[in-house]
């Protein structure tokens, strides 16, 4: 994966196979009466755009025919990057569970937005403060969507 074309076709091949894993998954989501939408609504969307943009992705690099450019892999930061940002992930769905969604969302941004960015601290609170809020209400109250509440309640 030398070439921005290899690694364009490589990635849309496992995003596209990602997302299928996932649409097959969020099919054996069972309902609960009484919701505004099925619980797999929204995991079963997430999937088709994984899956669609994998697709595309691949099908971009394949007919790309112009002047190939060489890929520039991350150096040794960038990798310590990459793997301390798959653990805080891998953390992150630890912690939905017991702490529920809102604030295991507001952690997780809070992490990650000081690893990658290094922002002033309170903006780094308000970032992550701000968004936990609007996907709060943009699934749980306005979509109606159930996830985990956690000690909080909310």
């Amino acid at each position: 994966m030398r070439t921005l074309r290899t690694a364009d076709m490589v990635s849309g091949v496992l995003l596209a196979a990602m997302g299928l894993l996932s649409v097959l998954a969020s099919l054996k989501i069972k309902g609960v009466t009484g919701e505004h939408l099925h619980p797999r609504t929204l995991p079963y969307l997430l999937s088709l755009v994984v899956l669609i943009t994998g697709i595309i992705l691949f099908f971009n690099a394949w007919r790309y025919r112009g002047e190939e450019r060489i890929v520039d892999w991350p150096d040794r930061e960038g990798w310590k990057r990459i793997a301390v940002s798959l653990i805080g992930i891998i953390v992150y769905m630890l912690l939905i569970e017991p702490l529920g969604f809102t604030l295991s969302s507001f952690l997780f941004l809070f992490f990650l937005i000081w690893y990658l960015g290094r922002y002033n601290v309170l903006l780094i609170i308000l970032l992550a403060l701000a968004t936990s809020v609007v996907i709060y209400f943009l699934f749980i109250q306005f979509l109606g969507l159930t996830f985990p509440v956690g000690p909080l309640g909310w």
